[in-house]
């Protein structure tokens, strides 16, 4: 997705990474049809809607009617269906997974439950579902994501009853806000049973979101290209995606907590990242100078707090669609007033979030500390030496939590650019702070030779962006003020 302004780039950080995570109330309606009464039976469906719910129960979705439903006919269809439309009003995440029998008819997609047997067109509208009374259900109930799994594109069966309007497959159909929707095959295509009892398609996606840490785009992509190895790139699997705010896990990284705990699946604000022990990270050279310039009432030029910064690489795991990369690290530490802060830069893969770099900031204060902790963090500054007027990056910083900020960098074409100049050629970094009591701060960071090298490392190929925004007046206000001030406060008195 790429946005024109970086206004909504904020915005779509503000809708990302609002609250914290809490665990979720996530509800399934999982259906198999079968046994038809009018057409030829159908191997995998039941045993594929088992599969499905057994496994999102243990992922910590609520099933309705506590189980698979299999072998419904039109009346238990319509009541499972306005069943679920009840259990997931005030629900987190909504889901419903069909297997079995569906035909589309003029462009409309209809589930067919077994004891359907329509003679004509008009009568498809009382025999059968329409997959848009789903989509119904999920509207206005306060869920902030709806998924939509169809494992139903198949021939239509009625083709030699008088019901032969019906094209191959399903239509492909438009995801209304926050919602995916998933396909076993291209639209107009139909899918492969999987000759075990199971589809392919229903195996793979079973498997496929019990892997701790995949997100939710990452899933089906993992799933298409299995199925599609699979058949020999006979079937490719189909998703249809409106834009989703947050990150879902179906299991998430690390997950320690029982099922239904948000550890287990859920649609999350970002957390502040747990250092990994076993990650191997280089430091680049000796500690280089930080310098924090706070703010007094007693004195206009602040006080002056020196400190020490040493620059790191990380390496950063491929993940689907993005090969294995560096990121910059710099652990940022002033011993008086014991503030420590961990700075990472990292190049975003995210085709969703409209930033070419993501930069994470954690603060780490004593609970003392006299500002009462941080409450915003303007942006960031680049300069050509410590006393220097910065240059504000183009992007916007958001709190995700107490002591953690992200900003997002423009991916707009000439803010990249620009952002990727100050970034190699400036020497200093300028982070401007303001404090929960509204005394601000400046936490000057030097490059020196082993940043440069850093962030040559990371930087190389690709761009960020740049300058304050006219499309953000009150960001462009706090980004000059804090470009004024920094370039004032070199006299400042030093800590005691």
């Amino acid at each position: 997705m790429r946005l024109s302004a970086i206004g909504a780039l904020g915005a779509l950080f503000l809708v990302l990474f609002a609250g914290e995570a809490a665990a979720e109330r996530r509800v399934a309606l999982v259906v198999g049809n079968a046994n038809y009464h009018h057409v030829s039976p159908l191997n995998d469906p039941v045993n594929d809607a088992r599969l499905m719910a057994d496994t999102l129960r243990k992922l910590g979705f609520a099933l309705v009617g506590d189980a698979a439903l299999t072998d419904l006919d039109t009346a238990r269809l319509d009541s499972a269906i306005r069943d679920f439309g009840h259990q997931v009003v005030g629900a987190d995440v909504a889901l419903f997974y069909y297997a079995g029998h569906a035909i589309q008819l003029r462009g409309t997609n209809y589930l067919v439950p077994v004891n359907a047997s329509p003679a004509r067109e008009a009568d498809v509208d009382f025999q059968m579902a329409d997959v848009a009374v789903v989509l119904h259900q999920m509207e206005g109930s306060g869920t902030r994501l709806n998924l939509v799994i169809l494992d139903a594109c198949r021939d239509n069966p009625f083709s030699g009853r008088g019901l032969r309007s019906g094209a191959s497959g399903l239509a492909q159909m438009t995801a209304p806000e926050a919602t995916l929707m998933s396909y076993a095959t291209q639209p107009g295509h139909v899918a492969r049973d999987g000759g075990d009892g199971e589809s392919l398609f229903t195996k793979a996606l079973a498997e496929t979101i019990r892997r701790q840490g995949l997100e939710l785009l990452d899933v089906f992509n993992e799933v298409g290209l299995a199925v599609k190895r699979a058949t020999g790139d006979a079937q490719q699997p189909w998703v249809s995606s409106s834009s989703i705010a947050g990150t879902f896990y179906f299991a998430a990284p690390d997950q320690a907590a029982p099922a239904g705990s948000a550890a287990q699946g859920e649609v999350v604000a970002a957390e502040p990242p747990a250092q990994d022990k076993s990650r191997e990270t280089a430091a680049i050279g000796p500690r280089e100078r930080a310098v924090l310039y706070d703010e007094e009432t007693t004195n206009p030029k602040g006080k002056q707090c020196v400190g020490s910064v040493v620059w790191r690489t990380e390496p950063v795991e491929a993940t689907v669609g993005a090969p294995a990369d560096i990121a910059v690290r710099a652990d940022i530490e002033i011993p008086t007033p014991k503030l420590k802060v961990t700075l990472s830069l990292r190049k975003n893969t995210d085709a969703a979030l409209p930033a070419s770099h993501t930069v994470e900031l954690k603060f780490d204060l004593p609970p003392d500390v006299s500002g009462g902790g941080v409450a915003k963090l303007p942006g960031i500054l680049m300069k050509s030496n410590e006393q220097a007027r910065g240059a504000p990056l183009a992007g916007l910083a958001v709190k995700v939590t107490d002591g953690f900020f992200l900003l997002g960098l423009s991916n707009v074409d000439a803010d990249r650019t620009r952002n990727l100049e100050l970034l190699r050629e400036r020497s200093w970094f300028d982070l401007p702070i303001v404090y929960n009591n509204q005394r601000r701060a400046i936490l000057a960071i030097e490059k020196g030779p082993s940043g440069e090298r850093a962030f040559e490392a990371a930087l190389s190929g690709v761009g960020t962006g740049a300058g304050c925004r006219d499309s953000q007046p009150a960001a462009i206000g706090e980004c000059h003020a804090a470009s004024r001030w920094a370039a004032s406060r070199h006299a400042a008195p030093r800590c005691a």
